[in-house]
Order: C-alpha cells, then structure tokens, then sequence
C-alpha cells in the first residue's frame, strides 16, 4: 500500500512496505523492511504489525512519513464502516480506544522498535507504538521541513473528508465528532466540534477522496513553496492549499488530472509528480505554465 525508503538509504539500501495481510475474515496492517541489492529486494521481515486482525478488505490506511530524526510515522485505518464489528461494537469505534492500533497514526523507529519519547508510551491502557489517534482511513502525509508541521489527508464517509495539522498525543475526533454522514443516510455524529478534540483544519464535502499529500519545498515553482496538494480520487483532481504562516487554509485551487489521483509527491528535481490509478495508470510531471 505504501513504498518508502529510509532516510539513509544510501548506506544502508532498506526499502519499507506496508500492505494487507491475512484473509477476508482474518487480517491486518503489516510494515515489513528489505533491502535493496539493486536488482531485488532481500531480507524481508514483518517489523510492526496491528494488533488486532478484523475482517473485511476496508480502511488499511497504510501511508509512511519519516521525520527528522529518522523515526516514522504509520497512518493505520479505523478499520471499515458498518456492518464490520470487532468486540461486539462497530470496528470503527476502535479509533478512539488506545488499547488499539486501529484507527491511529503509529511512530516507530526505523527497526519497529517503538520510541521511548512516544506520548502514550508510560500510560499502561494504550498501545505505546500510538502517536495521534480519532482518524478514520489516512491516505495523505507530508512534513513541512520548516515549520516542523505534519499534515494528513483523511477520508471521510458521506464527505466529511479531512485535512488536519497533526501533533503527538492528540484526538481527531473520529467517529465522535465528524461532518460525515453514513452512506445509507442520516448523521454518524450530531457533533462537529468538542473541546480535547482537534478540529480539521479544512472539510471537503462533497468528498474528495484524498489519497497522496505533498508539502512543496522546491524552487522550480516559486509560487507554490509553502504549499500542501492533495490529490483526489473521486475529484480526479489536485488540490493546491494555500496555508498561512500558521498553518491556516487561505485557499484552494483545483488542477485537473482527470484521472483517479492515488499519489503526489515531491521529486528530487523539484517538480511535483502525480500518480494515477486508472486501468492504464500513469506517472505525471507538473510544470510551470510557459507562454
């Protein structure tokens, strides 16, 4: 689901997968480590896996960001919407259970070991490997190398999709505050906002579908440095977010793809590249307008 190399790859030619593991009645998020010979991977071992198998084929979440000090964040879905269960309960409620990996961002380091500064790592009820918790299905991250921000694209259910300023420790609210709505009808949640509880910094609805988020540092587009793009699956469509100097939306201008968005990214170059996921999925160069 994702692909992410180590900060140091050079030297040490490690390459991080996440993906689904299991059967339909029986799986979960795994994040296994390789190495790269140049013509293969080798080596493969599982490091971190959810720590909890659930049923169904929804809501992975899957995405890798590393951060400064080579340690990584794992953005793991809520695990799927209604009918699903797991201990009696909608599986989605395990979002705000700490107990869970589900519906969480984790923090390892870069062997699965968990980090001994991890916010829950002395609280005894939570999995110490959580970072931020109250997420539905994250398929965006990206890290402003400024300011030191973390930022997430999420799903929503019926719109409700979310961009959100992500920090150690907090809740985002998921499925207890939220602006979506249940795909058969009615309100999730009457609650849009609760104090201890973070809100979105921008809600997409219609939905979206955010998959793949880029913080632009580059200086081939010296008009978009500083700002987030966000692709969109059902959009078919790039999103340029422009932020203040405290991480505030100004505004939003869209950029056609159209096509199913899957990834954005940051290249070494300085362009923006875009992944597409129709039957003939393509890998796309954003430049500047010329004429």
């Amino acid at each position: 689901m994702d692909v992410s190399i180590h900060p140091r790859f050079t030297e040490n030619r490690f390459v991080y997968l996440t993906y689904s593991h299991g059967t339909e009645n029986a799986n979960r998020t795994r994040v296994a480590r390789a190495t790269f010979d140049g013509k293969a991977l080798t080596n493969l071992r599982v490091i971190f896996e959810v720590s909890q198998s659930k049923s169904g084929g929804q809501h992975f979440g899957s995405r890798i960001l590393w951060l400064p000090d080579r340690t990584m964040l794992v953005a793991i879905g809520d695990g799927g919407n209604p009918p699903i269960q797991l201990a009696g309960d909608l599986i989605r409620k395990q979002a705000q259970n700490l107990r869970s990996d589900l519906g969480k961002i984790v923090r390892l380091n870069d062997d699965g070991s968990i980090p001994q500064d991890n916010p829950f790592v002395n609280n005894a009820n939570a999995e110490p490997a959580a970072w931020s918790y109250g997420h539905r299905n994250i398929q965006g991250l990206s890290f402003d190398p400024t300011t030191k921000r973390v930022w997430a694209t999420e799903h929503g259910s019926q719109g409700g999709d979310e961009l959100n300023l992500i920090e150690a420790g907090k809740n985002y609210g998921w499925p207890l505050v939220t602006h979506s709505r249940e795909y058969t009808g009615g309100e999730i949640s009457k609650e849009r906002s609760r104090p201890g509880m973070v809100d979105p910094k921008m809600v997409w609805t219609p939905a979206i579908a955010p998959s793949g988020l880029a913080f632009y540092s580059g200086d081939r587009i010296p008009d978009w440095r500083g700002d987030l793009f966000a692709g969109g699956l059902v959009s078919q469509d790039v999103r340029r977010i422009d932020l203040d100097a405290d991480g505030n939306v100004l505004s939003q201008q869209s950029i056609n793809i159209g096509q199913r968005v899957r990834d954005v990214r940051q290249g070494p170059d300085g362009f923006l590249y875009v992944l597409t996921d129709e039957q003939m999925g393509q890998l796309i160069r954003l430049e500047p307008a010329t004429g």
